[in-house]
């Protein structure tokens, strides 16, 4: 059997994903705005997924959840849909780490940006934050978990400092790879919007969402009927969303992503002393429980990668999302990673379905791939 340590990029769709999209599809198939009974069965579904999310995040009271494509539009819904409303005036601040679905749509908003610095371990230079911050800031961007490294981000002081030095500014936080692998609360965070994307928690593609705090006024990036709030025009995507209801309800809020993670990079390190981790520390509580990131020098990523799929074990370099357009990841460069050390980094990332024997397999084929591969380096 394959073993599949690259669920960051995405997952496979659970049986209870795939069986309530299934049932969507063939048997409730009802446009959820119509007036008859089993149109309102689906309405009734898609409350239910979103009372689902509110709780998840514990958002404030009066929050409200609009369903997108994904985390993509999620994320250009809430900076693009708070930046024009800014007319034309303000300054954005982002974290240097974001994804391209963030850092793209601040850097199209037509205000002007700024980038947060991280620290060496990717995690937000607080005192440089502050700094940044002033009182025309109208927007910040945080990611919860970053999708390379699993960092998790402070983002509880963050947004005490945004509160404090610029009052009104939005607060717009990715949870893509944060969202039910890792407590999160809206409220105590200050966090005005939030993302979220279904095919990375085991529902299907194609469905996401994104959770506004009360107050939130957005500017619609797609009109029409006036679906979700006039947010979001156009007929539900009402199969993907009782396949997130499904995935959310299904996900194990007990499981052994971190002790499996740990038992992963503790073989490496007894097994390759040579290994660097890019990232926190993954002993601490600032490494995520799902995502590892590691440097072999002096073999580089995509060689180590391939070798690793020869034996039937996949997993990531960076994000998914552009790891086909550039070699050394903006990730890394943003903690100053040694240039050696970032051609070589290797993302295993992990779901709560994998298993400790998994992680021992990992480890023997990585030690032997690099006994052969670490003779043949570039000079």
């Amino acid at each position: 059997m394959p073993i599949y340590l690259d669920n960051s990029a995405t997952t496979r769709p659970c049986d209870a994903a795939v069986a309530a999209v299934t049932a969507a599809m063939r048997e409730d198939y009802f446009n959820p705005s119509a007036l008859y009974a089993p149109a309102l069965k689906t309405e009734k579904m898609m409350r239910a997924c979103r009372e689902e999310i509110l709780q998840a995040v514990h958002a404030p009271a009066g929050s409200s959840v609009i369903f997108t494509s994904g985390g993509t539009e999620s994320d250009n819904l809430a900076i693009l849909g708070k930046t024009v409303r800014a007319h034309g005036e303000g300054t954005v601040l982002y974290s240097a780490g974001e994804h391209p679905a963030v850092r793209e749509a601040c850097l199209a908003s037509g205000l002007a940006c700024r980038e947060i610095p991280y620290d060496a371990r990717g995690l937000v230079d607080l005192d440089a934050l502050s700094a940044l911050i002033t009182p025309d800031t109208v927007l910040l961007c945080c990611m919860q978990v970053n999708n390379e490294t699993g960092a998790v981000q402070p983002l509880k002081e963050i947004g005490t400092l945004l509160k404090k030095r610029a009052p009104g500014a939005h607060f717009h936080v990715d949870g893509v790879q944060g969202f039910l692998r890792l407590p999160f609360d809206m409220l105590h965070t200050g966090a005005d919007t939030y993302a979220l994307s279904g095919h990375k928690i085991h529902a299907p593609k194609g469905i996401g969402a994104l959770v506004t705090a009360p107050g939130v006024s957005l500017a619609a990036r797609q009109i029409g009927g006036g679906q979700e709030n006039t947010l979001r025009s156009g007929t539900e995507n009402t199969p993907g969303i009782a396949g997130l209801l499904a995935a959310i309800r299904q996900y194990p809020k007990e499981n052994d992503m971190r002790e499996n993670k740990l038992l992963l990079w503790r073989g490496i390190r007894e097994a390759l002393p040579c290994a660097a981790v890019n990232g926190p520390d993954p002993e601490e509580e600032a490494s995520a429980p799902h995502i590892l990131n590691v440097s072999l020098p002096p073999v580089r990523s995509e060689t180590m990668l391939h070798a690793l799929e020869g034996e039937g074990i996949y997993i990531g370099m960076g994000s998914a999302c552009s790891s086909r357009k550039q070699k050394i990841s903006s990730v890394l460069k943003a903690m100053h990673t040694p240039q050696k050390q970032a051609e070589s980094a290797l993302r295993f990332s992990l779901c709560p379905d994998n298993t400790a024997e998994e992680m021992r397999l990992t480890v023997q084929a990585l030690a032997r791939q690099y006994a052969v591969l670490s003779k043949f380096t570039r000079r």
